[in-house]
């Protein structure tokens, strides 16, 4: 479209077409910032004054109160020129002309002279330079109320405006006020935008704003020092990407979450560029755009709790550890047991009781008991798996639990047998062990497979001790395989 399109071929006062006129406007408006907003007004108000005919005008913009928020004025009269604060109310402004205004009414009138004013315009005018001879005033309604008025005066001579002067200056000044008013916002934004960032600046936590695609608009200076990352850096990055890999599908929710509307609340790890991650507490909001209301984008605040995560995973740690050896306990050990009844993993069980523990324990005083628990303890423990369960269930019963083995029962039961056997040839005493094994079942059968690895263990204390013995999941019998 061009602007031939926009304008039609009428041709003002000053005898330049208001295709040119409009053109220029165009121009001007689209390319001010919030920088050169102020000049683009007054550049604007003056070409529409000489395309009308007029020698001063101004352009008012009002909030939503209908008080002065900002003017523009442009005087070629060389009279005084005085005008109303900001915070001005309308009334005060225009007198009787406010309802007209309030209802978009353009007033124009070639011969202010014919007309009998009220006291308010009067004094309006004599602190202007005098009563005008001509004048046009054009508001411009912005959803049903009054967004800015646009007026043009002629001081010293009568003007015949016609219609179509009229309607082509309503279209200039809808057009002037709107970009003028749009540029205005562009700037309070940027203003805000630039206190926001300083404010940030000074706060503990991070501060970052996504897109609902889950892409980063903005983040604040204490964020980038989180992720290690620079402003140009994460803008327009996705926020996952800096989250652990294994805490996406959780916080992919969340988002998806507070995107329908409720804020949302998550612990994540942030992972930097190095590699690192530290554990954070993110709070989500979807916040709207504040004209239209329309939900545009998701706040999230992080602060950095790792310290407190780390401290609360060493206390959970604690509190699940047998004292003595290290090994998990059983309190550990049924909540693991919870968890591998909703996994369908082979898993295979192996209960081990020490041999003669109480005879020994008698003997030779709790001290030296104690230490053949521990060794007991590291030996099984290093017979097995780093991720594999090992847990000490009661005085000297240790149950190992195997998730995807790989192996038979027979390798298991070899292990432990010979790994026991090994502390008596280190000088730490001379214990052995009696192990009942039994699986690989799926996860939901460990409780069951804990009950018949004990009765496999009682079985190969039966024949002798010192050895394994495997219990049958399916028919509850047992193989008899003994170990050497």
């Amino acid at each position: 479209m061009t602007a031939a399109d926009l304008w039609p071929k009428s041709v003002g006062a000053s005898g330049e077409s208001a295709e040119n006129v409009g053109a220029r406007l165009s121009r001007v408006l689209t390319a001010a910032d919030e920088e050169t907003n102020e000049v683009a007004g007054t550049t604007c108000l003056e070409e529409l004054c000489r395309f009308a005919g007029g020698d001063r005008g101004f352009i008012a913009i009002f909030d939503d109160d209908e008080r002065l928020e900002h003017t523009w004025l442009w005087d070629d009269s060389g009279r005084p020129l005085a005008f109303p604060e900001p915070g001005t109310h309308l009334d005060a402004l225009s007198g009787s002309m406010a309802g007209f205004m309030r209802i978009g009414r353009t007033l124009a009138v070639g011969d202010l002279e014919s007309l009998e004013l009220g006291p308010s315009e009067s004094a309006l005018m004599e602190a202007n330079g005098g009563l005008p001879r001509a004048g046009m005033m054009l508001p411009v309604l912005l959803g049903g109320r009054l967004l800015g008025v646009v007026s043009v005066h002629s001081m010293d001579e009568p003007r015949a405006w016609t219609k179509v002067m009229i309607d082509q200056m309503e279209a200039f000044g809808e057009l002037v006020v709107r970009m003028l008013d749009r540029n205005r916002e562009r700037q309070a934004l940027a203003a805000a935008n630039l206190r926001a960032r300083r404010i940030a600046a000074h706060l503990p936590d991070g501060l970052v704003m996504l897109s609902t695609e889950g892409l980063i608009n903005w983040a604040s200076p204490s964020f980038e020092a989180m992720s290690s990352l620079s402003a140009e850096e994460l803008e327009h990055r996705q926020f996952l990407e800096l989250i652990a890999p294994s805490d996406r599908e959780r916080l992919t929710k969340q988002l998806a979450l507070v995107a329908a509307g409720p804020d949302a609340s998550i612990a994540v790890r942030l992972a930097n560029p190095a590699g690192d991650w530290r554990w954070a507490d993110l709070s989500l909001t979807l916040a709207s755009e504040p004209h239209s209301g329309v939900p545009d984008e998701i706040v999230i605040t992080v602060r950095d709790t790792h310290d407190r995560h780390m401290r609360e995973q060493r206390l959970v740690e604690e509190s699940d550890r047998d004292p003595l050896t290290g090994l998990a306990n059983r309190g550990a050990f049924d909540r693991f047991l919870t968890e591998l009844s909703g996994t369908d993993a082979p898993v295979m069980v192996a209960f081990c009781d020490i041999d003669n523990f109480k005879t020994f324990n008698d003997a030779r005083g709790h001290d030296d008991g104690d230490h053949i628990l521990r060794s007991v303890a590291g030996a099984i423990g290093r017979a097995v798996r780093g991720r594999d369960m090992v847990a000490r269930i009661g005085g000297d019963e240790f149950v190992v639990v195997v998730v995807d083995p790989g192996h038979d029962a027979a390798r298991l039961g070899d292990r432990l047998v010979s790994a026991v056997r090994a502390i008596a040839a280190e000088g730490r005493g001379e214990p052995t062990m009696s192990i009942g094994v039994c699986g690989p079942a799926p996860g939901p059968a460990a409780r069951e497979m804990v009950r018949l690895a004990d009765e496999a263990m009682y079985a190969a204390k039966r024949a002798g001790k010192d050895r394994w013995v495997q219990g049958n999941p399916q028919s509850g019998t047992w193989a008899d395989l003994l170990g050497p």
